[in-house]
């Protein structure tokens, strides 16, 4: 895959996911005007728990698929691959079925603060089942660098979504039962298509002997991937057994928002970056290409983080009512530790790519716990700052360590002074909307607008880009012209 082909399916992933988020950011206003602010709080710790359990029923699969699919094309048993993933993401969603209602019923009811859990943890183990497969079929449009497709049927799946949330929460009055009973809805329609799909290109076919090879490779992901959201889940549960729902509340629509950067443009980069490095591993001159990607990506990162700030600043109030208005401290906070998070998603990219992921998983693992020492450590005294600080310094942390680690295991020259420029031109922004967050909207977007020029003029002040491109913009404006 050329680089040029890399930077086409990164911008169509984004432009997928600015769509997706755009149709699931209708679920905001959905959740805080139709519900009380408690059972927002209530929805926000299932949802965070549906993302954990996700991890651990997914075992991997979704990488596994990623990895080791153009070796299965070479003997036609792509089918084969697919069914066994499939299989093994079915097996552990039964077994993670069975320890929740086994096991975790005390642990709900504490930090869901009701009695009536039984219907919460079926619920959400059937989302975790039927996204978890959903996540693994779509993942074939990846491998076959298919990312319109990848990107129109997650919009339409988060479009239906939030049709289907609007008529069981506003229309039928089911609450938060209702928000879960959407998803099953639509994540069961997403399957259903997409498997039809899919499969009727590679055949099904299930090989029990294929099963412990992708164990071996895709399980140690699995340490990763919960560590992960782990450090970004504990503060959400911390809260809500200290101040409360209502603190969980604010915290989870800030979170929320502020993952907007890591879905818009970290996460398609990450689409992108995955089956570019697998296929391109052993390429003449990658380890230049990969210099010049992670440039790219520091640099997406700081106009991201600008980008996400300022709209969020002047949609708050549209989208929550007044008392959620503290979540915009919580999305201006949160930046620097997001930033961080484009570092973890490359270099942990680059680990997987050698199959070193026991590295990533034992990493995330340590972070996860350094994140749970903070955040019991800092919410009984600070509230959700505690949670927000503890959220920064792991993602620091985490994001440092692994891609030390990756440039030790995978040599790559590193553009110093270009991803120095970036990270001054981040905390430039950073500063002037900690100054003037507070302000009225019209002063802040004059000075917002006065940021962005700064920060163009610094690019160019210091030569940050190369000439050829500079004559890669100017081909693109003109295009755009």
């Amino acid at each position: 895959m050329s680089l040029r082909l890399f930077g086409k399916n990164t911008v169509t992933y984004a432009i997928g996911n600015i769509g997706l988020r755009g149709a699931s950011f209708l679920l905001i206003p959905i959740y805080t005007y139709l519900l009380p602010q408690s059972d927002y709080g209530l929805l926000a710790t299932l949802l965070i728990s549906i993302q954990l359990m996700l991890i651990l029923a997914n075992l991997g699969m979704q990488t596994c698929l990623m990895r080791f699919a153009k070796e299965y094309e070479w003997i036609n048993r792509v089918g084969t691959l697919v069914g066994s993933c499939a299989v093994l993401n079915i097996l552990a969603g039964l077994a993670l079925t069975g320890v929740a209602f086994a096991l975790l019923m005390p642990f709900f009811r504490i930090i869901l603060h009701t009695d009536d859990v039984r219907m919460y943890i079926g619920m959400v183990c059937g989302v975790v089942m039927l996204e978890s497969l959903n996540t693994l079929v779509m993942s074939y449009y990846r491998v076959q660098n298919q990312a319109f497709r990848f990107s129109i049927i997650g919009i339409s799946l988060a479009a239906t979504l939030a049709v289907t949330s609007f008529i069981l929460i506003g229309v039928l009055k089911l609450g938060t039962k209702g928000a879960l009973l959407a998803y099953i809805v639509t994540y069961g329609a997403g399957v259903l298509f997409v498997s039809l799909d899919v499969l009727s290109k590679t055949g099904l076919g299930i090989s029990v002997s294929l099963m412990p090879k992708l164990l071996r490779f895709g399980f140690p992901l699995v340490f990763s991937m919960a560590g992960h959201t782990a450090i970004g889940s504990v503060g959400i549960y911390v809260l809500s057994y200290f101040p409360g729902l209502e603190a969980v509340a604010i915290y989870a629509l800030g979170w929320k928002l502020a993952g907007l950067m890591t879905v818009v443009f970290i996460y398609p980069f990450s689409l992108a970056f995955e089956p570019y490095i697998f296929t391109s591993l052993n390429s003449i001159g990658i380890k230049e290409k990969l210099s010049r990607l992670l440039t790219y990506l520091i640099l997406g990162v700081t106009l991201a983080s600008f980008a996400l700030v300022a709209g969020s600043r002047m949609l708050l109030p549209l989208i929550a009512p007044p008392e959620y208005a503290p979540a915009f401290i919580v999305i201006l906070l949160l930046v620097p530790g997001m930033a961080f998070m484009g570092m973890y998603y490359f270099a942990g990219t680059v680990i997987t790519a050698v199959q070193r992921t026991y590295i990533v998983g034992l990493t995330m693992t340590i972070g996860a716990i350094i994140s749970l020492l903070l955040n019991f450590i800092l919410i009984p005294a600070l509230s959700w700052y505690g949670a927000v600080i503890a959220l920064d310094v792991t993602y620091i942390l985490v994001g440092a360590a692994l891609f030390v680690l990756g440039v030790r295991m995978f040599p790559m020259p590193v553009e110093w002074k270009r991803i120095g420029i970036a990270a001054v031109l981040l905390m430039l922004f950073f500063f002037v909307f900690l100054i003037v967050g507070q302000t009225n909207l019209v002063l802040f977007a004059t000075i917002a607008s006065l940021a962005a020029l700064a920060g163009v003029m610094i690019l160019f002040a210091f030569r940050f880009f190369h000439d050829d491109e500079k004559i890669a913009i100017r081909k693109l404006i003109a295009g755009l012209r």
